[in-house]
């Protein structure tokens, strides 16, 4: 008897260990897709900003250019440049 009562409490917990695990698995599955999402989202972040800094290096840019060519008309026209 106390064989079968032995075989009938490991069956119980292997089925019980084996919920708990595919519970877990499912919950680690839900995780994924949620960091997945996460990540996604991150990198399209930060990709704006790229973009955003490119953008502002160029306008810098043209701003340096425009800013010597006023100078240059300053001089030309009045003397100096203003401070």
């Amino acid at each position: 008897m106390p064989t079968l009562t032995r075989q009938i409490i490991k069956d119980v917990v292997s089925e019980e260990v084996r919920t708990a695990t595919d519970e877990i698995r499912e919950d680690v599955k839900k995780l994924d897709q949620k960091v997945d999402t996460v990540i996604a989202q991150l990198t399209d972040i930060a990709g704006q900003f790229k973009k955003f800094d490119e953008e502002q290096t160029v306008l810098s840019g043209q701003v340096s250019d425009r800013t010597d060519r006023i100078e240059k008309l300053e001089i030309a026209a009045f003397g100096v440049a203003a401070a």
